[in-house]
């Protein structure tokens, strides 16, 4: 069974809590340990991740093992990595936990090594893999991230969002059947008194007929044309006198609100649009590096695809 390091990252709450001195006691430190004595700014304030040290001239050293010396830097990353409830505690609270971790995760890197496991294969290509994944992820940050700029995002708003005039949308109502007969028998129904959502409930076969056929709020480019023309012609609880036909069936429409609304301000669409760019950003950049790269695919025997460049056979392992 192979473990990794996650287990000193999650197993940290037992630790934590029997490090963590009972409300209402004192907690005796040594003279120049924790946040009073490493020069601790608050760097951490309003993250979510506790406030990590920032000492003002100099990295220190806080442990070593075998010689290996363990940076107060490191206990900031990997306090990074605790889980959601642990986040919230003082650094100084988490630091002689972390250490602890700390120290056990290099003891036991440099047993590994001691044991020659550097060289077995399987360590050998987890290590490759796992150095390929970052140098991934920094190659994107290094070319993609930068692409997404606060002057990007506020591009894309204007462009898709700024001076749009108020869009109008309803929400509506629809009982679907087979046939045509099926759908003005419903409509005699409704003339009699009968209830739209009821008859939804027992007579429509689209998946929203549990709802009693309520699709929603809904602008006219998302749904089909002909249904968007009949929706957006009625006033709020008005029936359609006519069933609209698709290739699903035979629909009877009833809206019950019109709205105008407003486009997103630029504070509640940031988000959105940071992660819409990214995406582009991330997409760009691969398809670059694709275009500078011979690149050649095989079936699943292995065999070259019959379309697209060739690669010859000695260039492939094993042949």
């Amino acid at each position: 069974m192979r473990l990794s390091i996650s287990w000193l990252r999650f197993g940290l709450a037992a630790a934590v809590a029997a490090a963590t001195p009972l409300a209402g006691h004192a907690q005796t430190r040594p003279s120049g340990q924790g946040a009073s004595g490493l020069g601790i700014a608050p760097s951490g304030a309003g993250t979510g991740a506790p406030a990590v040290p920032a000492p003002a001239n100099a990295d220190p050293v806080v442990g070593s093992v075998e010689g290996h010396l363990i940076y107060l830097s490191e206990l900031g990353d990997a306090s990074n990595t605790l889980p959601e409830n642990l986040r919230g505690m003082p650094f100084d609270t988490l630091y002689p936990v972390l250490l602890d971790r700390m120290i056990d995760h290099e003891a036991l890197v440099i047993m590994a090594r001691r044991a020659g496991l550097e060289q077995k294969k399987q360590v050998q290509h987890d290590i490759q893999v796992a150095t390929e994944r970052i140098l991934e992820g920094a190659y994107l940050g290094e070319v993609a991230a930068p692409l997404v700029s606060e002057q990007a995002i506020q591009a894309r708003y204007n462009r898709q969002y700024a001076n749009r005039p108020a869009t109008e949308e309803v929400r509506a109502r629809h009982i679907l059947v087979t046939t045509e007969a099926e759908a003005r028998k419903v409509l005699e129904d409704l003339k009699k008194g009968a209830d739209f959502a009821t008859i939804a409930r027992v007579l429509s076969k689209d998946p929203d007929a549990s709802k009693g056929g309520d699709l929603g709020f809904f602008r006219r480019e998302q749904v089909w044309p002909a249904f968007a023309d009949v929706a957006f012609s009625l006033q709020p609880w008005q029936v359609a006198p006519n069933p609209v036909k698709n290739e699903f069936g035979w629909h009877v429409i009833k809206v019950e609100e019109r709205r105008l609304v407003a486009p997103p301000s630029f504070s509640d669409i940031h988000d959105q649009l940071k992660q819409e760019l990214l995406a582009a950003a991330v997409q760009q950049t691969i398809e670059k590096a694709r275009a500078q790269l011979a690149i050649h695919r095989f079936n699943l025997d292995g065999s070259e695809l019959d379309t697209g460049p060739k690669l010859s056979t000695e260039a492939i392992p094993g042949r």
